[in-house]
Order: C-alpha cells, then structure tokens, then sequence
C-alpha cells in the first residue's frame, strides 16, 4: 500500500530519529476497518500496549486523545488508535489501516448495557475521521507532545462536540468485572447513563431492566486487576500516628513513610462500615493508646501535632464529616469493593453503598458522612486532592466556597496503579495514598497469595455473529486476539507499575485456557495468580468466593505450621503442577 509521507517527513525533521511514519486520516485517507469499543479504564494502560505491540505495525501507530476542558485531563474520556494492521494478525486485519477506538467515558456501564440492550443504544464516541489536521492544532498548539511523536490531542465540549464525536453502536465492551454483577436492575451496581457532551443531558432511550448478558454474545475472561483504598494524605498520616501508638505498626514507622511496612491498615469491616455510610463523622472513631490506656480520638491536638497535620473541616454541626469517595452506578470499581466489602448485591440482605449527597453547598454542609460518586478513575483521584486541600477542582467538594475552607478526611476507591510518583519517604505525587486492607498492601503478590481481597478479572464483550457487518469477522478476529492479550502475563509485566510498597496492575490467572502457571516464590515478572471467580458453570461471577483452579498442588510452606511441610502428587506425563507458596489452610490433591 502506497503512503504518503510528507508530513511524515516534516515530523521527523522536527522531532528527530524518535518519530515514526504519521498514520492520519487526512493524510493517508479513511480507515479500512473502524472498531468502537466501550468499557472502564481498569485496564487502560494494558490496551494501549496490546495496540502497539500485538495489533499495530511497527511505525506506524497514531493515538489521538480528547482533552477534558473541565480538568485538562488528556484520554479521560476516548482514544482512537490508528494503525497499519499487524502481518501476525493475518487475512484481513494484515497491512490494512485499522481505526480502534476506545470511549471509557461513562465508565464499565457503557461497555455493557448500551450493547446488549434488546435495541443497543447508540452513544457518542471519538470521530477522527471526519476532521482535518487543523481540527486538533487549532484546539491544542502542542499537538505534537515533545519526545512522543504521532500523539494528537484536542479539547473536546459540546462547543465543538459535533465536529469531534459521532454516536455509534460499540462494537465491543471491555470491563474490569464480570457483565451480570452490573446487570442488577434497582441496585447501586446497575449502569445509569452520563450526561452526552454535544447535548449536556443523559440519554433517554437507556433501558434499565437488563438482568443477563444475552446468549448471542461472547464474554471473555482478560485477566485481573488489583484495586486499592485511597485517603487524603493527612488522614494517612494521622492513620499512621494511631496505629504506631496502638500497637500496629512499628513505632520505627516514619510518619509520611510509604514503603510496604510504613502502610496503616484498615480491615474490612471497618472499610464497609465506612463505604455504607455508617460512620458519619471523625468523633465517631477513636483507638487505645497503649501506653496510657487511654481512649483518644484521631482529631486529639497531641495526635495531629504528631501527624503533623492541621484539624479537617467541622459541618454546621460542628461534627467533623467524613469524605466517601465511592463511585458512580455500573462503575467496575464500585462493584468490586461493594462485592468485597460489604457482599452487595450478591447476598440477600446485604447493607448497600451509602446514597451519594448532593453537589450543593447546603446539601454537603450538613452531610455526615459526604458521598460523592465520582465518574472515573482520574475524577477520583481529583475527589481526594480536593478533599486534602479543601479545593473544588473536581467540581465534588462543595461544602464552603475559598480553598482551605473545606479540608475533609475521605476515603475512596481506585484501581491500585495509580498516584505512582510517591516516593518511599512519602514525597512527591498526589496529596493522597493507598492503606493496607486486613494487613495487606494492594501489591500482585498478596494478591496471589490468597492475603488481599480487592482484586477481580476483567472480561470482553461482543457479538458471536453480526450479519449485518461484512467486516465482522476481521473485526472480532482483532477483538479475540486484544481480549487474549489483555489476559497475558507478558502483557501484564510489561504495563504494571512499580509502587514504593511493592508491584501492582494486572494479571493473569492459571484458569486461563492456556494454561498459564505461577512461580513459587511468586514472580512480579510473571504475574500468575491461582485463584479465580470462575465459578462451575466456566463464567466468571465476582459475588463468589475465588479459589485455586489447578487439580494438582505443590505446597512448599504452610506458615500456619510449625515446620515446612510438602505434598506432592505423581504426576502425568506433561501435567503442570499449580505452586502455591503461602497459605493458611492445607491443600490436598486427590
């Protein structure tokens, strides 16, 4: 295939031997095959580099992003890919200029409901090729991002949201959950539409009654993600102080500290208590300092001195309210940690999240505890810099106008990867952190070693058959080949992040059909977790217990065992033997 390259030429002249050949629309002409996706961003970081290394041509690979005029936020809410098709992807994806586009605005809902609806909705996703080079200069001068060539960018408002969306079909959903734990119609859990950009209003033909994904549909498995608890860095480190002096953590723990033994630690019950609503304010939490035996609250002067912190904002109560970051409904976030925390709304009964309050002023000042749903994973991380500031960037902390006058302890949910520029001694990045769960640091080793809860598998969704597409079967020839990507440990490796208290991101699991298998001791580089919530029916179901889905075990120390024990069953020819190395409970292979 002929392509132009004089622009090619141009931005290799400016930007040096890094750039690569410019693949655009307005320069090399439409796509061939254009796929719109829709999902959650849990595994944002892992697609990208499926596209690049897997699915793409080496040089010839665009990414064009949009730019959130309420925050900066660049890709918060799409991304389209434009490639030359890979030559491994073979007759009819090879050599051919493929358009993958990929909205995670709205967030895992939108990869679910508005495809498997008995009418699938049509929403809006990124339209790159209807726009010129000028389009995205005139919107962003920086088009071209130093040392990263072929990346564009655009501000994108329903000022000029006809010119820059177009409301599709999705071909494809993505997902950091299994589809049916959102598919609860009248839960917190059930997907609920976003407001559209070019109309400001949400989309009325949303149905609300989906119970199941419809037999006509794949859903495959792609892989886990570790998820994490974030709180305001004062909460942190005031966190830190009491469990030093109850006995917790070390008392060497460095107030500030964020190495894995430097983490306080909440447990579960606790952090349910808190994402339900049932602890409203501050006053309401206290320890026992053990070396006077004495009750004291966290807002105690000597507490914060020690913390080196100043006291959060008092209600018009003058009760100290607590921040609830949880997130907005069809979230794949929330559902993990409502599923995890407080078993909703799988079990009959269950305590759901606590109902978000209000963006008003009159509304939050009185609000114990503040719930706020934010809609993305930035967005969250935005909640938490507002809270700890006492800001309003986020548009979510509306207690008293002025900075500093609305300074909240919160916590909230988030993937586990994210906020990764803090330093071991607690400098740099975000004025928030991550806390232990039941003792464990969100990191892809106690994840494996059954010790930390927050974690769940991914899934892909679209359709088996489309008659009405005669480019279905390249298209879901590329879906199959991005999900079984997304799944893969080398994937996994190459994305994950390196966090002061340890390695986190994604990862594989051994009930992948590939028969992926886990190290012992456990290997960052080969993230391999032998649990799984595939229950017997093959599909993936959050709302169960995970367990090991090998036949055959090699136990090599038990740490509820005064000595090391070993178990080993013969086993058959070219049999692989799934290693697990820390547990509390025996395993026997029969």
């Amino acid at each position: 295939m002929k392509r132009s390259t004089s622009l090619a030429f141009a931005i290799s002249f400016l930007l040096g031997s890094q750039a690569s050949y410019a693949l655009t629309p307005w320069q090399d002409g439409a796509p061939e095959i254009i796929i719109y996706t829709s999902g959650g961003a849990a595994q944002d970081k892992a697609y990208g580099e499926v596209v690049k290394k897997t699915l793409a041509s080496s040089g010839t690979l665009d990414i064009f992003d949009d730019v959130n005029p309420k925050n900066g936020n660049v890709g918060s809410r799409w991304t389209s890919y434009f490639f030359i098709g890979n030559k491994n992807l073979g007759e009819g994806l090879a050599d051919k200029k493929i358009l993958l586009e990929k909205r995670i605005a709205g967030a895992a809902g939108y990869g679910v409901v508005p495809l498997v609806a008995p009418v699938p909705v049509a929403i809006e996703h990124l339209n790159i090729t209807a726009t010129k080079a000028a389009d995205w200069q005139s919107n962003n001068p920086a088009t071209l991002v130093a040392n990263a060539p072929n990346l564009w960018k655009a501000e994108i408002s329903n000022i000029n949201g006809t010119k820059f969306l177009t409301k599709k079909v999705s071909d494809a959903g993505f997902l950091g959950i299994d589809p049916n734990s959102l598919l609860k119609p009248g839960t917190e859990n059930y997907p609920t539409p976003v407001n559209e950009v070019i109309t400001g209003k949400p989309e009325l033909k949303w149905p609300t009654n989906i119970k199941s994904v419809p037999s006509q549909f794949n859903v495959i498995p792609t892989g886990g993600l570790v998820y994490g608890v974030g709180v305001t860095q004062d909460l942190y480190q005031v966190l830190q102080v009491a469990q030093k002096r109850a006995g917790i953590l070390p008392s060497t723990v460095k107030v500030g500290g964020y190495s894995e033994s430097d983490l306080p630690t909440l447990n579960r019950n606790v952090l349910g208590s808190f994402f339900a609503g049932k602890i409203g304010n501050w006053e309401q939490f206290t320890f026992v300092d053990q070396a006077t035996g004495k009750t004291k609250s966290l807002l105690d002067e000597d507490v914060l001195t020690e913390a080196g912190v100043a006291k959060p904002s008092k209600n018009a109560d003058k009760l100290t309210p607590v921040g609830v970051g949880r997130r907005n409904n069809g979230a794949a976030i929330g559902g993990v940690a409502y599923a995890k925390l407080l078993n909703y709304p799988g079990s009959a009964n269950s305590i759901p999240p606590a109902r978000p309050t209000a963006n008003k002023a009159t509304d939050e000042s009185v609000a114990l505890p503040i719930v706020k749903s934010p809609t993305g994973t930035s967005d969250t991380g935005n909640l938490l810099k507002d809270w700890q500031a006492g800001t309003n960037v986020s548009g979510y902390n509306n207690v008293v106008e002025g900075a500093g006058n609305a300074r909240i302890w919160g916590l909230a949910f988030n993937s586990a990867d994210r906020n990764n520029s803090v330093k071991a001694d607690g400098t740099g990045g975000d004025a928030w952190r991550y806390i232990k769960v039941d003792g464990y640091a969100p990191t892809l080793t106690n994840v494996a070693a059954g010790n930390y809860p927050l974690w769940a598998e991914g899934t892909f969704i679209y359709l088996k058959k489309n008659a009405k597409d005669g480019l279905w079967e390249s298209k879901t020839k590329l879906l199959k080949t991005l999900a079984d990507d997304l799944g893969s440990p080398t994937v996994a490796n190459s994305v994950n992040t390196n966090q002061p208290w340890g390695k986190t991101g994604i990862f594989a699991t051994t009930a992948d059909p590939r028969g992926f298998v886990n190290d012992v001791p456990f290997q960052d580089a080969n993230p391999v977790v032998p649990f799984s919530h595939i229950g017997s029916d093959g599909i993936v179901h959050l709302e169960i217990t995970p367990v090991t889905r090998c036949s055959t075990f090699l136990v090599e120390s038990m740490t509820h065992f005064p000595a090391k024990l070993f178990y080993q069953k013969q086993l058959k020819s070219g049999e692989e033997p799934c290693r697990l190395k820390t547990l509390s409970f025996m395993c026997i292979a029969v």
